[in-house]
């Protein structure tokens, strides 16, 4: 079944901060640079499509090295789980054939979407209320137009389940006409995302 490539998905994946326990002007040193990390995790990962267990376990790894014992990284975790998510869902219905196995694994991606836009939402409230500089929060939240993107993609995998589980083939290549003709909102590279996340959220001297 032809998919989105997972690089597409998770380039749009952009990185959302969930609230500190107070306001905050700067990233630590600590968490900018686990930040920074997941960005080269995730460069690697799209880079290869997915399909390199060595890059989805850096990948994995580099979101557990979020950590969980400060709220902020514990939800900046979350939402990097869920990218991972989306990722690896679209890699396995890549690989279906027929409805028997395609079904499970649209539905899983849809799933996955769903989750991924919930975070996405509520990170990007709290990244509002966090008090992180302008230039750090543009580059933390998740813009309307990647939103847009999400529910967009969610809708047309949500349309390819309801086709396959009735069997129609007209309905089935409609949706997935709808997912093929969908663009990535953000022209820039992972490599220019991560250098404009190092530029607006680097921590003061």
């Amino acid at each position: 079944m032809r998919h989105l490539s997972i690089a597409l998905v998770v380039a749009c994946a952009w990185l959302a901060l969930p609230a500190a326990a107070s306001a905050q002007t700067t990233l630590t040193n600590e968490q900018f640079a686990a930040i920074d990390e997941v960005y080269v995790a995730f460069a690697a990962f799209a880079d290869a499509d997915g399909s390199t267990p060595a890059d989805r376990i850096a990948a994995r790894a580099a979101c557990a090295g979020l950590g969980s014992d400060v709220a902020m990284l514990a939800g900046l975790r979350r939402l990097c789980s869920a990218q991972l998510k989306v990722g690896s869902a679209l890699g396995a219905t890549a690989r279906c054939k027929g409805r028997a196995s395609c079904l499970p694994g649209v539905r899983r991606v849809r799933r996955a979407l769903s989750e991924l836009i919930l975070f996405a939402r509520a990170s990007n409230r709290a990244v509002t209320a966090a008090g992180l500089a302008a230039a750090c929060r543009r580059e933390l939240r998740v813009n309307m137009r990647t939103m847009t993107y999400f529910t967009r993609m969610r809708d047309g995998f949500a349309q390819l389940e309801r086709a396959l589980r009735i069997r129609s083939s007209v309905r089935a290549r409609r949706a997935q006409r709808r997912i093929d003709t969908l663009r990535e909102p953000d022209p820039r590279s992972l490599a220019r995302q991560r250098a404009d996340y190092q530029a607006g959220c680097a921590p003061s001297a």
